[in-house]
């Protein structure tokens, strides 16, 4: 909730008193006019500034008389370099008339129209509604000690009104319209009944509750209890809080909030020293759903214009919520029970430890149940450089069931047991995570495996999809594949991914790698992926693509014979088979089984092939029985794209 609308409803009391003091006074006069001038000097004498009244007081007579003071000016502090605190149209002031003849005041009415109030706060933090006199409200201090109070207060109403409220520290100002407000206390003494319709920063605000005894406010006397329910921009909120001041230090303890379907508890304290406000921040939340946080339309605001062409993104190209963060000198903690993303599914035990200065924003995070396994992580935020902030991700993530990241990824297959574990570690700089992405450098690795995998039925159109199938030919052939491992590896400079075989999926009959660049600026890759088949494994070679080539965007790519590759293969089946090495020689060559390293995994995560056995002397190499003789035509067909 804005600050701002704390400040309205805690300081109104406190302006509404000084005022009724002055009201008070007027009726006790015969000629209305004459009791401006002590009025003024009244309300001077209880807070060294000036009060004037520029037309002439109108009293009408009746069983509730009514005081009419038009154009009312209020100054402001002596430090302020704006307008007065208060001008208003003009003030009405019903009075019960029975209890005058004993000498008590009843305001039944009292109405500000069209008032304009400035509030502010130095750098310190001091607020313009603190008056230096340090008699505060002795009027209602004297009234609260008698048996009899003097004055008391039942309806109090704003008609109309503006309101800003400018924080000194930081210069932000924020602005709100009061359509109406209404406050009902039966004394100073008695706590306050509040409404508020209006807008703040042209939010629509709605808001009642019950506030602490406008006496305690005006004395000081802390905690200072507020309970406010209703609706902004449409969403029910609820806060109850106790306020409580103490030299530069404001605290909101016992915080139970609601904005929407998220609720909240903590404490919030503020520290005002050295021109800054510094805030530190615990707060315990049950759930939170992404979704909740969508934008919505306003009424009648016009539909969303279609993105232009080559304008979609995979990563998205909106402005990261973090700038704001930054520029909140805070720290503190922040804990979530669970975090439902867009898709559905749920994070669990999620905290995050915060600190945030001078445009630098450091989360450190933990996730307990995330997709089966856990995660922890830090976010580093540099917003220094509003049109280039820089950002850095360390991602650590462990267990994480290979089924559910699998359907994450787009790619349609049957999965059970399997693991991934991955680790993140890039920079950039942007103010969108597209730009960021474009920008960044650094290492991505992810590993998985064993896992049994069912049948594929279908194809994703996902990059992650393709290159699965691609890796893994019988993927639509074999009842299950044997899944030993899959490692992706994706070394980053300057947004581009060069990849040199750090792709690879070993299976129990293939062991398949690939090769090329995935480049994050436009979203695009170009891959070649060549399986090899495992010894002693008899397939039938035309259910292979073996020379694969995948490239296009991230979220459509195309699938094809690699020509060049193929090309080059063709002339070394051309070269065996004037050798006269037979067909298994042929075959051989054709399906990768040789010059290629027999454990991918190991070189895609290391970047380094594991110590081999010594090769056999020439003349003695066995070839393995693979069916070759009946089926080799097929394959060489596929590299013709026959």
């Amino acid at each position: 909730m804005p600050r701002a609308v704390l400040i309205i409803l805690g300081v109104a009391a406190g302006l509404v008193a000084l005022i009724l003091i002055g009201v008070a006074i007027a009726i006790a006069t015969v000629d209305p006019n004459r009791f401006v001038a002590p009025l003024a000097a009244r309300v001077k004498a209880e807070t060294g500034r000036n009060l004037s009244v520029q037309g002439p007081v109108d009293f009408k007579i009746s069983l509730e008389p009514k005081v009419v003071l038009p154009g009312v000016t209020f100054d402001n502090a002596p430090w302020s370099k704006g307008g007065p605190l208060l001008t208003a149209k003009r003030i009405e002031a019903q009075i019960a008339l029975l209890p005058l003849l004993s000498r008590r005041f009843e305001v039944v009415q009292f109405t500000l129209v069209e008032p304009v109030i400035a509030l502010e706060t130095d750098a310190n933090g001091r607020g313009n509604w603190e008056f230096d006199s340090g008699k505060g409200a002795s009027a209602a201090s004297s009234a609260g000690s008698s048996g009899a109070p003097a004055i008391g207060i039942a309806n109090f109403e704003i008609q109309d009104g503006a309101l800003t409220y400018r924080d000194g520290a930081t210069g932000k100002v924020t602005s709100a319209q009061i359509e109406r407000m209404t406050l009902h206390a039966r004394s100073l003494q008695s706590p306050v009944a509040v409404d508020f319709r209006g807008k703040v920063e042209d939010v629509p605000v709605a808001l009642s509750g019950d506030l602490g005894a406008p006496d305690k406010w005006l004395r000081q006397q802390w905690p200072y209890p507020i309970a406010l329910k209703g609706e902004i921009d449409g969403n029910n909120v609820k806060l109850d809080t106790k306020i409580a001041r103490a030299g530069t230090t404001t605290r909101y303890d016992d915080i139970d909030a609601a904005y929407g379907s998220i609720a909240a508890r903590g404490s919030v304290r503020a520290v005002s020293e050295g021109g800054r406000t510094h805030y530190a921040i615990e707060l315990a939340i049950p759930a939170i759903a992404l979704a909740d946080f969508a934008a919505k339309p306003g009424p009648g605001a016009p539909a969303p214009a279609a993105p232009a062409a080559g304008a979609h993104w995979i990563i998205p190209d909106t402005p990261l919520p973090l700038a704001p963060l930054a520029a909140l000198d805070s720290e503190g903690s922040i804990t979530i029970g669970e975090v439902t993303l867009h898709d559905g599914r749920r994070l669990q035990r999620v905290a995050a430890q915060f600190t945030s200065r001078e445009a630098n924003l450091d989360v450190r995070f933990t996730t307990g149940a995330i997709l089966g396994g856990s995660m922890r992580g830090r976010l580093q935020f540099d917003g220094r450089r509003s049109d280039a902030p820089g950002v850095h991700l360390a991602l650590d993530a462990q267990e994480l069931d290979l089924a559910a990241l699998a359907a994450a990824a787009g790619i349609k297959r049957d999965i059970s047991s399997g693991k991934v574990r991955a680790s993140v570690d890039i920079s950039g700089r942007g103010a969108t995570p597209h730009r960021v992405a474009s920008t960044m450098s650094g290492s991505i690795l992810v590993v998985a495996g064993p896992a049994s995998l069912g049948r594929a039925t279908a194809t994703g159109e996902s990059a992650l999809s393709q290159l699965a199938g691609a890796l893994d030919p019988l993927q639509s052939v074999d009842a299950a594949t044997e899944l030993r491992c899959a490692v992706l590896r994706l070394p980053v400079a300057d947004g581009v991914a060069h990849v040199d075989r750090s792709i690879a999926v070993e299976t129990a009959k293939v062991a398949a790698s690939a090769s090329g660049t995935l480049d994050f600026r436009n979203e695009t890759l170009d891959l070649s992926v060549q399986p090899q088949i495992r010894e002693g494994v008899k397939v039938d070679v035309s259910q292979f693509a073996s020379l694969v080539r995948i490239r296009g965007r991230f979220d459509k790519p195309t699938v094809g014979i690699d020509a060049v590759a193929s090309a080059q293969m063709l002339a070394k089946i051309g070269a065996l088979g004037a050798t006269g090495g037979g067909l298994a020689v042929i075959g051989g060559a054709l399906l990768g089984s040789t010059g290629a390293t027999s454990a991918p995994c190991t070189f895609a995560m290391t970047g380094k092939a594991p110590r081999e056995a010594a090769p056999a002397r020439k003349g003695s190499e066995t070839v393995p029985d693979l069916g070759l003789p009946k089926d080799v035509g097929k394959a060489i067909g596929k590299l013709f794209g026959r």
